[in-house]
């Protein structure tokens, strides 16, 4: 006797692609004017669904950021922690995942203009979850540094701020610099470049903090 396949609820799926757009049309709101300048009905409106929606689905226009957050942070996070626990020296890790990061802010255009905007609002739902993603990340790297966590360069968590400004500076900075140099800051050519700029300052960091071997 054949089993019949489960049925596909059509209003389900309609549900799911309504959520889906709304989200995106969040993100880019948010991204784009903050929070508090981003509206209800303009975010429906770039989704195509009635603003009722929103509430339907998120509860409210903080729902919906708080879910669009969730999901920005938990991307950065899935991406980081696969790079690090990947077998291989400390080098090799630190290495990948600068390049995850780096891939993941140039396939996600909008997350530090998302972000950028939320700290400069001090929102502290942003502050929590990304203490709960990213501090996970730090405690990985704190045993690459053993005993000689005090370099000429600084601490760790200087060298991790510097390394963090270096990746994503031209993400935030993308208009400026593009017309002060003249070019496309963030072309595939350019992030090649700029991955092994920041991977050549990195292993200047690496040879202080790092035995040879590692």
């Amino acid at each position: 006797m054949t089993t019949p396949e489960p049925r596909i609820d059509g209003r389900e799926e309609r549900g799911d692609r309504t959520a889906q757009a709304l989200l995106t049309a969040g993100r880019n709101a948010f991204a784009k004017v903050g929070y508090a300048a981003a509206s209800v009905r303009d975010i429906a409106r770039a989704a195509g669904v009635n603003p009722a929606l929103v509430r339907y689905h998120f509860g409210s226009k903080e729902g919906l950021y708080r879910q669009v957050i969730d999901e920005a942070m938990s991307g950065l996070k899935g991406r980081l922690f696969s790079a690090f626990a990947q077998a291989g020296t400390p080098r090799e890790r630190i290495h990948r995942g600068i390049g995850a990061y780096l891939e993941h802010l140039a396939q996600e255009r909008d997350f530090p203009r998302l972000v950028q905007r939320a700290l400069l609002n001090n929102d502290p739902h942003l502050r929590r979850v990304a203490h709960e993603y990213l501090s996970p990340l730090v405690d990985i790297l704190r045993p690459f540094v053993g005993r000689r966590s005090v370099t000429s360069l600084g601490n760790l968590e200087e060298i991790i701020v510097s390394v963090f400004g270096a990746i994503i500076a031209p993400f935030l900075y993308e208009p400026l610099l593009a017309d002060l140099f003249r070019r496309d800051v963030l072309s595939p050519a350019a992030l090649k470049r700029r991955r092994r700029h920041i991977e050549a300052l990195v292993e200047l960091t690496l040879a202080q903090i790092l035995p040879p071997e590692a």
